[in-house]
């Protein structure tokens, strides 16, 4: 198998951006495109948080932050990239929010305190306007420092190599139009995340290595 030749030398090459994009370049073979690496790993970068089939969201991504409610609109926190939870902490009777879906938040807008929220692009929103100053505690998962020439590495790299390898792959092969190529390694970022989720969701219950291999792939 293709990875499984390679998977040690992954391991070994890929701890830093400027490896990263050695790589892309030596397993496409595409040196041509050497100006063109930071566009393609800034597309997988956001490919890892917004794709349709499963997004990247492992322990290393989660953080909390607080604010105050000035309104029923909140603006969220600029590495936000999904909420884990929304809860009121000054209210002994408040709790967590449930979210609401958009097109489901009421039209009529009636006074009192919150207790549903939604997501409208980088605010909250909340199913009223607050009666009182409320805090809000707001768990989520961040996006990873975005990778450069200037920042070297990130936890995503670190643990889960495969994924940023896979996902630049599919973007030079996109801009290249091979969609062979590119349909085969977006799947195997998709399996990469899904991977890395996986392990995660069984490192919360007990000891993970920081690194595993799954179906041939290291996540």
């Amino acid at each position: 198998m293709e990875f499984s030749q390679n998977k040690t030398r992954c391991n070994l090459m890929l701890d830093n951006y400027d490896n990263l994009v050695k790589e892309v370049i030596d397993w496409s073979h595409r040196d041509d495109l050497g100006v063109k690496m930071p566009d393609f790993i800034q597309l997988a970068e956001n490919a890892m948080y917004s794709n349709e089939v499963e997004v990247l969201t492992v322990r290393s991504m989660e953080t909390i932050s607080t604010a105050l409610t000035a309104g029923q609109y909140l603006s969220l926190p600029d590495d936000f990239e999904s909420a884990r939870s929304i809860r009121l902490v000054t209210d002994n009777n408040g709790g967590e929010l449930r979210f609401q879906a958009p097109e489901q938040m009421f039209k009529r807008v009636a006074t009192g305190k919150p207790n549903f929220f939604t997501v409208v692009g980088n605010e909250l929103q909340f199913d009223r306007v607050p009666d009182s100053e409320y805090t809000i505690e707001i768990q989520y998962y961040r996006k990873a420092p975005s990778l450069s020439v200037a920042v070297q590495t990130n936890d995503i790299l670190t643990k889960h190599p495969s994924i940023y390898l896979y996902g630049a792959l599919a973007q030079t092969y996109f801009y290249s139009q091979d969609n062979e190529q590119a349909q085969k390694y977006t799947q195997l970022f998709i399996s990469a995340i899904k991977g890395a989720n996986k392990a995660d969701k069984k490192g919360r219950y007990g000891p993970a290595p920081a690194m595993s291999v799954d179906g041939g792939m290291i996540i």
